[in-house]
């Protein structure tokens, strides 16, 4: 009924250094996937326009899903919240590039005071409005401070038919430019390093692409 002392002496042989290994592997995964939660707040030389933080969730190494809210006051005071999507496809020492998808849904009005005295009127254009993104960016992480920027293209479409005034501006100018470019700079709580795990596998400065 019990195994011989051979026999033991066999089985820890087998299963010690499986054990051994399969600690090192838990490491490494513990290292390679920390919980990734980054906080990205506004470029302070766009706040003569527009405020918002962002919150975005690392799924992985490759993937990531941020939440965002935007208010923007001026021409088109009104709110913006979006849904992203981000592609994390290549890494360099410091940096990675990616590119995203976004929905947005907002709502806007016109009000030229601010910037045409003795015009004081708010009207209700464009009201609500929704619009779909995409584009390229690229991240610079510094600790647990990053910057990041994007340059897209996205389609906006106005929801509530109103009478249209200065709609061309909303489009070119306003919330619902068809051109998405941002800077924004950020916090992340995890450590770089372990974020970074991977590349105390090559050598620094090494490109790689990832699946």
């Amino acid at each position: 009924m019990f195994c011989s002392t051979r026999a033991r002496k066999s089985i820890s042989l087998v299963v010690l250094p499986a054990v051994l290994c399969l600690m090192q592997g838990a490491k490494a995964a513990a290292q390679y996937l920390p919980p990734r939660i980054s906080i990205h707040v506004s470029n302070p030389l766009s706040l003569m326009s527009k405020a918002g933080v962002k919150l975005q969730y690392r799924l992985n190494e490759n993937h990531s899903v941020v939440a965002g809210y935007r208010t923007y006051y001026g021409f088109f005071p009104g709110y913006q919240s979006s849904v992203e999507y981000h592609h994390y496809y290549r890494t360099w020492d410091r940096s990675e590039a990616f590119f995203y998808g976004k929905f947005l849904y907002g709502n806007s009005t016109y009000s030229p005071k601010p910037y045409f005295s003795g015009w004081d009127a708010t009207y209700n254009d464009p009201g609500a409005y929704g619009a779909l993104g995409a584009g390229l960016g690229k991240r610079y992480n510094f600790g647990p401070f990053f910057i990041e920027a994007n340059v897209g293209l996205k389609y906006t479409q106005i929801l509530e038919k109103k009478s249209g005034i200065n709609t061309n501006l909303f489009y070119t100018l306003g919330p619902g430019s068809l051109v998405d470019c941002g800077l924004q700079l950020g916090l992340q709580f995890f450590s770089e390093g372990r974020h970074m795990y991977y590349k105390t596998l090559a050598p620094r400065r090494r490109s790689r692409f990832r699946d």
